[in-house]
């Protein structure tokens, strides 16, 4: 408890909450106190607006995909399969590799690898695509990559939950008739219901703070239309130095995060009778 004060809850509480307060400006030298103004300055700010949609946008597709992909790799690897240990290791290796590492990689595919090889084929559309030059797939390609990364956790989380589901309640469900992609349907996937929860949870914080796979592959933007909160609160504090406004970002992040993970847990994922 004393680390996490010391390493995460005292600067939060005794530095980025104060200063968000202030319009305090490092190059000018500035600190003047505007209350709620930084606050009210965002939330009628489209480039922030933006990138919470975009971030949110970017949660949504996350789960949705990554939960169909890590599953549909979980029960295969489930099953009787050769070399299991080592093509389950195979798909988690993304998840261990840095994100600046895994946008270098990406950004050499899509920049290099695609049109070379569209050329190759004659695939003229491929072959001319400015994947990061253009508003919708730069947000395509920061999707894809975060999806790509993500899914081997997710993979390990179903992993963990089909092997505590108890054999007998398959054998029964199989002598009920329930079998093949009925007993995925209506037993599999409802008793992992838990790694569900756990991953939503995680993907939404997660994406709220993306920052290195984002800044690596496209810098937000263009004209930051990839851009996330996590971005902004970077270019504004460390580029413009305005270390307020920057502030005040981290404190609108928290607030969301913890929301949305209330909102989650408490609503959303409700046991119902």
């Amino acid at each position: 408890m004393l680390l996490y004060v010391l390493a995460l809850a005292g600067p939060l509480l005794l530095g980025t909450l104060p200063a968000s307060f202030y319009n305090w400006n490092l190059i000018k030298g500035n600190k003047d106190f505007v209350g709620l103004g930084n606050y009210t300055k965002l939330l009628g700010d489209e480039t922030f607006i933006h990138s919470v949609v975009f971030t949110l946008i970017l949660a949504v597709i996350s789960i949705l995909m990554s939960n169909l992909i890590g599953f549909v790799i979980a029960y295969f690897l489930d099953s009787n399969v050769r070399c299991k240990g080592v093509i389950r290791s195979l798909f988690f290796i993304p998840n261990i590799i840095s994100g600046v590492m895994v946008s270098f990689v990406w950004s050499f595919i899509f920049t290099g690898a695609i049109p070379n090889l569209a050329k190759i084929l004659h695939v003229d559309v491929l072959a001319n695509i400015s994947w990061f030059g253009n508003a919708g797939t730069a947000a395509f390609t920061v999707i894809l990559v975060t999806t790509w990364q993500s899914t081997g956790f997710l993979m390990m989380l179903y992993i963990t939950g089909l092997q505590t589901i108890q054999k007998d309640v398959l054998e029964a469900a199989v002598l009920d008739g329930c079998t093949g992609i009925k007993k995925v349907i209506y037993i599999t996937a409802p008793l992992c219901k838990n790694m569900f929860m756990v991953f939503s949870v995680l993907c939404i914080t997660g994406c709220l703070k993306a920052f290195d796979i984002v800044w690596a592959m496209t810098n937000g933007g263009p004209m930051d239309s990839s851009a996330t909160p996590a971005v902004l609160l970077y270019t504004q504090g460390f580029q413009y130095k305005l270390m307020g406004r920057s502030g005040s970002i981290s404190i609108i992040l928290l607030v969301l995060g913890l929301i949305l993970s209330l909102l989650l847990n408490n609503v959303i994922f409700k046991e119902r009778d």
